[in-house]
């Protein structure tokens, strides 16, 4: 056996696998009693609809059921007027079983227990932040009930695989980023908030976690719970000014820029069905074996990912073009003009899909130069060798050149004026074209962050070709638009309020009525045998 001597990280990462394996054996064999049973009573609609409402979202996949069990709270609990809920956990487990988030007859009985013990607590503490700390009403909601909400789903999921590997990542990027030396210009970061911010960085680089996971795992890191409050309060204010500094953004770029063989090592060891499960890490030859078609799974992955990707980004442009369309540019047409104008309803309708099918042409995955590259640095990782690690790649530098920065204005001035004389030859109002700005800048942004997807598997800079450089040149202004639209519109989040308060409220509360008398008619059948 070709047998290979684990670095302190290689042991932390067999170690790991080994705690993971155990948990899994134990909840495997656990004896979890009865069952919750879900009546089949509208859940092909229930289904149906939260893939539309998923759409809108607009969000990474992994989070779309904590954000489904979130919507379910913040619909549930009165968060205006004090009142104790009564049998949340239950209703919980039917709505997430009929939305085809849970498998029926999966969840044992007591997790229902567990899910009301953690409501009354945690919605206890919401109304405590308010009445004795005087903490603004949005604020306790975001620390309270997105932290119920996390805390909720891992009673359905374990988070023992991705906190694992956090700590791993951690270990790693501990010795090889110096955080004062990433400090934004014009930002102090105390030294002792220096882990923290790292923390941050990798859970949002590597785990695409949102500030809800992050804000439960530092808590959980550091012990502290909503038994101690003051304590509680004073951390979570900290957490709330570490998610926002322009140094947190910084570092998880360069730890997102420097990330692909940690991204691979969690596909390998840390996923739930992970391709190196029962493999000995000291034998080094199988394990490098494993890790290699492993990166090749990865790049399959991705191209699978994006297919899905640019069909989501097309799906979400459509929903949301077609609300906008309904609520104001048709209103708008006929108000102005007396009639619907067809062609720029028709263009901004087609447009930023069809721009997003084409950006996609412009693709160019990694190849095996990249894989050896990672498969070399995952090596020195992991195991005992006489190589040193290959430098952290920092983030690409700022512009500083006046004249390119210039030549550059002036030529997307000039794009920008073709573009708008094309828009007034094709009849476009100023409410038309600004929505044709606002949606291919979107666009933009889309493609944009479709293009990540590759990027988080480079080691080595991969030529995107002239193509790429054509349309990077052309649309970065349209991406920063973008972005911050996307920003905006997450934050906000329009589309998906209207169809909770259209479409979301009222379908499942009638699903609710619809079950609780299907039940009430049983329990008379069985009355009159």
């Amino acid at each position: 056996m070709n047998s290979g001597k684990l670095t302190d990280l290689g042991v932390m990462l067999d170690r790991a696998t080994e705690n993971i394996k155990q948990h899994d054996e134990h909840e495997k064999n656990a004896s979890h009693g009865p069952t919750i049973h879900v009546p089949n009573v509208g859940n092909t609609l229930l289904f149906a609809y939260e893939q539309l409402r998923n759409a809108s979202e607009n969000i990474q996949d992994h989070l779309l059921f904590q954000r489904a069990i979130l919507r379910f709270y913040r619909r549930n609990l009165s968060l205006h007027s004090e009142k104790a809920p009564q049998r949340l956990g239950h209703e919980l487990i039917i709505e997430l079983t009929q939305a085809e988030y849970l498998k029926n007859d999966t969840v044992p009985a007591s997790t229902a227990e567990k899910l009301d013990k953690l409501v009354m607590e945690l919605y206890a503490t919401y109304w405590l932040l308010q009445k004795e700390y005087k903490i603004p009403r949005e604020t306790a909601q975001k620390w309270t009930l997105e932290l119920l909400s996390v805390k909720s789903e891992q009673l359905f999921n374990s988070s023992i695989r991705i906190l694992s590997f956090a700590h791993l990542a951690h270990a790693h990027f501990v010795k090889r980023i110096d955080i004062s030396e990433t400090t934004a210009d014009g930002e102090t970061v105390d030294k002792n908030d220096h882990q923290v911010v790292l923390y941050i960085a990798i859970h949002q680089a590597l785990l695409k976690s949102d500030t809800a996971n992050i804000r439960n795992a530092l808590l959980d890191l550091y012990s502290i719970s909503v038994d101690t409050l003051p304590t509680f309060i004073e951390f979570n204010q900290k957490c709330d000014v570490l998610f926002e500094l322009k140094t947190t953004a910084k570092v998880s770029r360069l730890v997102s820029r420097n990330g692909a063989p940690l991204r691979i090592i969690r596909s390998a060891f840390f996923a739930s069905q992970s391709s190196l499960s029962g493999v000995d890490i000291k034998n080094e030859a199988k394990t490098l074996g494993k890790l290699d078609v492993q990166v090749d799974e990865e790049y399959e992955q991705v191209k699978h990912s994006l297919k899905l990707g640019i069909l989501k980004s097309i799906l979400f442009l459509l929903i949301t073009k077609a609300i906008i369309g309904l609520v104001i540019e048709i209103p708008y047409d006929l108000l102005v003009t007396g009639s619907i104008v067809i062609l720029p309803l028709a263009v901004n309708l087609a447009f930023p899909p069809l721009f997003i099918a084409i950006t996609a042409l412009t693709f160019k995955h990694p190849g095996e130069v990249n894989k050896t590259a990672i498969l070399d640095y995952i090596k020195t990782i992991v195991y005992d060798i006489d190589t040193v690690q290959p430098p952290i790649r920092p983030n690409a530098a700022p512009g500083r050149s006046y004249v390119f920065n210039t030549i550059y204005i002036l030529m997307f001035l000039v794009a920008f004026y073709v573009l708008v004389t094309r828009l007034i030859a094709l009849d476009f109002n100023l409410l038309q074209g600004v929505i044709f700005f606002i949606f291919l800048s979107t666009a933009s942004f889309l493609g944009y962050r479709l293009t990540v997807q590759i990027k988080e598997l480079e080691l080595v800079n991969t030529s995107q070709g002239v193509l790429a450089l054509i349309r990077d040149f052309l649309y970065s202004p349209f991406i920063f638009i973008g972005q911050r639209i996307s920003y905006r519109f997450a934050r906000m989040n329009i589309i998906a309020q209207i169809l909770d308060i259209v479409v979301d409220l009222p379908l499942k509360t009638t699903l609710k009525l619809i079950r609780q008398w299907t039940a009430f008619l049983n329990n008379k059948k069985d009355e009159l045998i």
